[in-house]
């Protein structure tokens, strides 16, 4: 635990990405299909449209949520044992992606942004 200037404790104990989409569904769907991330599950409103929900990353989690009027557009960084295995499965899929680079700063990355705007960055080695 780390003592702040004002005498306080706080203890962190989870970071959760939360990503808002217009279409929860079409999200999950092409963020399986195209990186290859799932299951994914959804909580839906009473028109049986996606409201919440969330997509497995490996043993980590995304939080979605669905009928955002404009997407959150983040950047996350997902680490993987082969960047060139992901760009060879996003460009499977009929998406357009940047050759792996070897970047200055340590790890071979492979950059690919959804349709919705959020960046997506595949780190080998670091």
């Amino acid at each position: 635990m780390k003592k702040h200037d004002d005498g306080n404790d706080t203890a962190f104990l989870s970071l959760s990405p939360y990503l808002r989409y217009p279409d929860g569904d079409a999200a999950a769907e092409w963020l399986t299909r195209v990186l290859g991330f799932g299951p994914a599950e959804a909580a839906r409103d009473e028109e049986g449209r996606w409201y919440e929900g969330r997509i497995a990353v490996g043993s980590a989690q995304v939080s979605l949520g669905g009928g955002a009027s404009s997407p959150s557009g983040g950047y996350l960084i997902i680490g993987v044992p082969d960047a060139d295995a992901v760009f060879r499965r996003v460009r499977a899929a009929g998406v357009e992606v940047g050759e792996p680079e070897d970047k200055p700063y340590g790890p071979r990355t492979v950059t690919v942004t959804d349709p919705w705007g959020t960046t997506w960055d595949f780190w080998q080695g670091e």
